[in-house]
């Protein structure tokens, strides 16, 4: 069963436009740590943490639901969500989601095998590697479009390192600070190889059917004062 967090702001703190909103904002993904956390405490993590700031500077009422990143993409799709936070951007995307301006870190993307297995060292040294991945992610255009690779679909990054550690998968290919994380949880032997893509420019990102969507200026002004006010960066240092 998915686990579901509310984030609700007092009504009597809205401005006449957010009282004017049908319903509290969805925002939909998966749990993915650092980045997204759900907890009988509420949606952290750093992406959500920089949303609730946002939020509650707005007095934004939000909604928060643990979903499948396929899934989370397909509700977007259908105006069934309003947010998500963290997506990469690519053509097919755009066509259902606003990419809002409001900055978020890049995301640095790492590989991690069998500690004995072969260096990767340049791209080419994934062919023949049965690679897991996470469905419904994207890792950046020259990984994404190279259709030599091995590509293995699973539902949850624990699974893909438990895969590549039985010798089923080769190499999973995971955000950095979240192998990272992963690694020390699982406590599995795993080595981290030198190769690195390009980092990555993750996303505030508004379904184009939102009822939400027209509030996207407001967003990004306001994650520009947290950028100028240091709050930004002193959440971001939490997790490094």
């Amino acid at each position: 069963m998915r686990r579901r967090t509310l984030l609700m702001l007092a009504p009597g703190l809205l401005s006449p436009d957010a009282q004017a909103q049908p319903a509290a904002a969805l925002v939909v993904g998966s749990a993915d740590p650092p980045y997204r956390v759900f907890s009988p405490a509420g949606a952290t993590g750093l992406y959500y943490d920089l949303l609730n700031e946002a939020a509650a500077r707005l007095s934004w009422p939000l909604r928060y639901e643990d979903t499948p990143s396929a899934r989370a993409l397909r509700m977007m799709e259908r105006g069934e969500a309003d947010l998500m936070v963290g997506p990469f951007r690519s053509p097919e995307r755009e066509h259902f989601m606003i990419y809002t301006q409001a900055p978020l870190p890049p995301v640095e993307i790492a590989f991690y095998t069998r500690p004995l297995a072969p260096a990767i060292k340049t791209p080419d040294d994934l062919l023949g590697r049965r690679i897991a991945v996470h469905r419904g992610k994207r890792y950046g255009p020259d990984f994404d479009g190279d259709g030599r690779l091995q590509r293995h679909e699973l539902s949850n990054y624990r699974a893909a390192f438990e895969m590549v550690a039985r010798g089923r998968l080769d190499v999973v290919v995971i955000p950095e600070l979240q192998g990272d994380l992963l690694q020390k949880e699982l406590q599995l032997e795993l080595a981290k190889q030198p190769l690195r893509m390009a980092a990555q420019q993750a996303h505030v990102v508004f379904s184009r059917r939102s009822a939400w969507q027209h509030r996207q200026g407001e967003l990004e002004r306001v994650f520009r004062v947290m950028r100028e006010d240091g709050s930004w960066q002193r959440i971001l240092q939490r997790y490094r």
